[in-house]
């Protein structure tokens, strides 16, 4: 399953056919790649604990339980999504950055596998930098 996600050819080609912005291309991509392996999909999908809104998940493959997130802003912006992340405990969490963006990969994956808060979580993280097209990290 891991290589249907990390297809970086086919990820770029869908993008430069889109009429969609940058980053909603690359959720739809992975929408539809969701649609097509047979899972039910859902957008946008609010985190709810204890009767607290963490807030949105860009894209998850419910089955499976495999979340998406696409994130080109700074540090602060990812960590909110880490969060969400850890309190929807997903099997896989795909996190796509941009190297070219104020929120390097390399630091997210130093956050991932340094922090204390990822402790037993550190292991579903599958970082993929979409500028340079290369896996930074694999669960």
């Amino acid at each position: 399953m891991i290589q249907d996600l990390v297809n970086f050819q086919e990820l770029e080609n869908y993008v430069k056919n889109s009429e969609l912005k940058y980053r909603e291309a690359i959720i739809e991509y992975y929408k539809e790649l969701g649609e097509r392996l047979g899972f039910t999909v859902r957008e946008r999908s609010s985190v709810i604990r204890n009767g607290i809104n963490f807030g949105k998940i860009d894209l998850v493959w419910v089955e499976p339980n495999i979340t998406f997130t696409v994130e080109f802003g700074n540090l602060e912006e990812i960590l909110k999504h880490l969060w969400r992340i850890l309190e929807f405990s997903p099997k896989i969490s795909v996190l796509i950055l941009s190297s070219k963006s104020a929120c390097k990969s390399e630091d997210v994956v130093k956050i991932i596998e340094r922090s204390k808060l990822m402790e037993g979580n550190r292991d579903i993280f599958l970082v993929l930098d979409v500028t340079e097209k290369r896996v930074i990290r694999q669960p």
